[in-house]
């Protein structure tokens, strides 16, 4: 078993619904170093360019089917992210186009809520050097 598996599985993929996939691929191509594999009319697939850690697939969704989901069906993402340094990297996905939420302390994970350019909440926590040498720890 690999070091990135459990039970003989692994996250292979990340489901992103958005309204501008264009504005999702500067987004988080630029966020996490990911390049474009596929492009279709309405969809996108992004991956880490040596192929390290799940896909990202970005699906074209309505405004509208955004609108139900915002009004209590759920957050179409959620993502968590490893910093080594997370108050530092608050500032660089905010000139991406990120947007701070709150800072929170769960159970000695600490870090911050963010959401990304149509809203889609994430976190980035500080995971300092040694949450690198296993990122799926």
């Amino acid at each position: 078993m690999a070091w990135f598996e459990t039970n003989g599985i692994r996250v292979a993929r990340v489901g992103v619904d958005c309204v501008d996939v264009d504005k999702m691929i500067r987004f988080w191509s630029a966020a996490l170093g990911y390049e474009v594999t596929r492009r279709g009319p309405d969809t996108a697939v992004l991956r880490h360019p040596a192929g390290a850690g799940p896909k990202l697939l970005l699906r074209q969704r309505s405004r509208k089917l955004r609108r139900r989901r915002s009004e209590g069906g759920g957050n179409r993402l959620h993502l968590d992210l490893y910093a080594v340094d997370a108050e530092r990297v608050i500032g660089w996905l905010s000139s991406l186009g990120a947007r701070k939420l709150s800072r929170y302390d769960d159970d000695g994970e600490t870090g911050f809520v963010l959401t990304d350019p149509e809203g889609n909440e994430f976190r980035v926590m500080t995971a300092g050097p040694a949450g690198f040498s296993r990122p799926f720890a």
